[in-house]
């Protein structure tokens, strides 16, 4: 054997402290999943990428210089990783989902099963991401986004390789080092990016992935010490690369911009790890670094860590469907351990015969099992989508208890912009007759965007035209605005100036105020005299001072301004059907009056202070209120008046808001309702 070859050989043998780095990676994310003391595990994921790439790659490489590789003995050995145990989690998750899941959720379900059959999981969740989005600690296969990040990355990098591995012995190597390097540095610096530009896009995408990946392929063609003299620097590296990994899982939390550059560090660190604990040679020792996580039981974790990752997101996304409160910690350590449990009967049972082709031992076999496993997750996730998660399964008194999907409204006023304004494509509600006048505009974020129905159904009544000028998580504040994930932030000085400019100009007799007052107090922000930069106003009375002002706005601009106050929160509105369905008393789960003005802040003389700037106030609290029980309502006559924890469902809205507009507006607009009901009669 050749030095080459053997080098090559001791490459691929097999290193333990891998599958002990496996172990630490997939351990980190299970902590974090579980809430226990490891508040940036999610970067384990980071470190699969990483100990992905090397692996892999390194496995292509030696195909290649032994001349067997070929693309269908490569795609052969990714199904039997992949498939088997994927496959049997997809199907019990779905099978969990009929007794579990509510249908929308089940419909859902099915529709991530859609998408992760055709390695794409990582495109549905990304498409899925929004203001109204699903909470992602009840998606069962939001987890398999990552596996798709990796079989993207695998679809073309075998190409990739087996093209550049044509180049003369004597330059491929430094042009795949050199190669590799310019597209880390490149993915690094795009991934840094897109975290502050478009965050979903860097979580979920592969261009902003793909270096963590190419990271470890380049592990694969460095050069290893084989001197002894070096072992120093290689116990060194070594501990850096296991500090670091363990400092990102400690140190970074839910509120760390990811993956950026704060993805460096773990993925750098597994990268130092890999290559300190590289031997060329049987006499080699691993460093300490390496000896511990070498040892017999993170070494057993690291084989189960495939069916471990697999399993454990569906069991704590369901049980979090489930509970009606915070999962308690006893109950989360239950849950790994029963993990634990099911991936070393799924490592035994099912990825191992595969593997080692005890089971499907052909290579046509495999691609017929693969094939047909996914055909049948995509077959039940499609009839699922397609039913909207077979209702048939709960009784048909609960189902009008769940809350309805946002309506049409909803959906074409969430994201209008300065120009939209300035243009005037605002949302109309009411009639929608030729030279019929705007009698009244609504402007505010998702809240006045879910009150919209009442207002429409009202104006249909009255004959009445209207207009709605909203954006999600950006209140209605002139000279101020709140930095949100999913608002206008900054950019919303110049939405509502727009919005105040475009009342003017159209002589808007009312104009009512609709938000999620309570939201903002510690998200606001003013420019700074001269417009050069902003500071917050984390104070209630600067927010009560800016929504002043707004009145006053209003006032000169020739309108008269309305505040709707603020709904009651209901923490448990989306699992009011769970209760129920559960046999429990859904009033227990109801909010009781808490000490609130409804705009923002327990002081009824600032509303005093409101009406004497020139406002009128729309309470509708009080319809919500069952007095004899103490509690606001979360449903009535059978039906959700909530869709989440503060945004009123449709039916919420008509129920509870439109006889409170009713009675609020007639009086102020019924010269506006005689003149057009002269108009018709004319």
């Amino acid at each position: 054997m050749s030095p080459r070859d053997s080098a090559l050989a001791h490459r691929l043998a097999y290193r333990p402290e891998i599958d002990g780095l496996r172990a630490l990676a997939v351990l980190a994310v299970l902590f974090f999943h579980a809430n226990l003391a490891c508040p940036g595990g999610y970067v384990g994921v980071d470190v699969f990428f990483v100990i992905s790439g090397y692996l892999i790659t390194s496995l292509i490489f030696k195909d290649l210089h032994s001349g067997s590789f070929t693309l269908a003995g490569f795609y052969e050995r990714r199904a039997r990783r992949i498939v088997p145990a994927l496959a049997v989690v997809v199907l019990a998750t779905l099978i969990a989902g009929w007794f579990i899941l509510m249908p929308a959720d089940y419909a859902a379900l099915g529709k991530s099963a859609l998408w992760q059959s055709f390695g794409a999981a990582n495109f549905h969740f990304w498409l899925e991401t929004g203001y109204f989005a699903a909470a992602s600690e009840e998606q069962p296969l939001l987890h398999t986004w990552s596996l798709a990040v990796e079989e993207q990355f695998y679809f073309f990098i075998p190409v990739l390789l087996v093209g550049l591995y044509r180049i003369p012995e004597r330059f491929r190597r430094r042009v795949l080092v050199s190669l590799s390097v310019a597209a880390i540095a490149a993915g690094l610096a795009y991934a840094a990016h897109e975290v502050r530009k478009r965050p979903d896009d860097a979580f979920y995408l592969l261009p902003s992935r793909a270096w963590e990946l190419l990271l470890g392929s380049i592990l694969s063609i460095l050069p290893i010490s084989t001197s002894d003299r070096l072992r120093p620097v290689r116990e060194l590296l070594s501990l850096v690369g296991l500090a670091s990994i363990l400092a990102a899982c400690f140190l970074y939390t839910s509120d760390t911009p990811f993956p950026g550059l704060a993805a460096a560090a773990p993925c750098t660190g597994a990268f130092l790890f890999i290559w300190a604990n590289s031997r060329d040679r049987d006499d080699q020792p691993l460093t300490y670094a390496g000896r511990l996580l070498a040892t017999r039981p993170l070494v057993f974790v690291g084989l189960i860590s495939y069916s471990l990752y697999l399993w454990h997101w569906p069991l704590f996304a369901l049980s979090t469907y489930v509970a009606l409160g915070p999962v308690e910690a006893e109950y989360r350590l239950a849950i790994i351990a029963l993990s634990l449990l099911l991936a070393t009967l799924s490592w035994r049972f099912v990825e191992t015969p595969f593997r080692r082709r005890t089971a499907c031992r052909t290579r046509r076999s495999v691609f017929a099992t693969a094939a047909a496993s996914l055909a049948g997750c995509m077959l039940l996730g499609g009839a699922l989508l397609q039913t909207g998660g077979v209702p048939g399964r709960i009784p048909q008194t609960l189902l009008q208890r769940f809350p309805d999907e946002p309506n049409h409204l909803m959906m074409v006023g969430k994201e209008l912009t300065a120009d939209d304004i300035r243009a005037g494509r605002l949302v109309p509600f009411g009639v929608e007759r030729a030279n019929q006048p705007c009698t009244m505009l609504v402007w505010g974020d998702s809240h006045a965007v879910a009150a919209l129905p009442a207002f429409d159904e009202l104006f249909k009544s009255w004959g009445l035209a209207g207009r709605a000028a909203t954006h999600n998580s950006t209140p209605p504040l002139v000279n101020h605005f709140a930095r949100t994930e999913y608002g206008l932030s900054e950019a919303s000085l110049e939405f509502n100036r727009e919005v105040v400019a475009y009342i003017r100009r159209n002589r808007i007799p009312h104009t009512v105020l609709v938000c999620a007052w309570d939201g903002y107090v510690e998200l606001l922000e003013r420019p700074v005299e001269g417009g050069a930069s902003c500071e917050p106003v984390p104070t209630l009375d600067a927010y009560q001072t800016a929504l002043l002002e707004t009145v006053r706005e209003l006032r000169r601009a020739g309108t008269q301004p309305w505040i709707m106050l603020q709904p009651p929160r209901q923490p448990y509105a989306k699992k009011i059907v769970r209760a129920v369905y559960a046999g429990l008393d859904e009033r227990r789960f109801c909010s009781t009056p808490a000490a609130s003005n409804g705009v923002a802040g327990d002081a009824p003389a600032y509303l005093a202070k409101l009406q004497a700037a020139g406002a009128r106030i729309i309470d509708a609290r009080s319809g919500f209120l069952d007095r004899e029980l103490g509690v606001y309502l979360l449903t009535k006559n059978g039906a959700a008046l909530y869709r989440d924890e503060h945004h009123l469902s449709t039916r919420g809205a008509l129920t509870m808001l439109t006889p409170v507009f009713e009675q609020s507006f007639r009086s102020a607009l019924q010269p506006q309702i005689a003149a057009n009901a002269g108009a018709v009669n004319r």
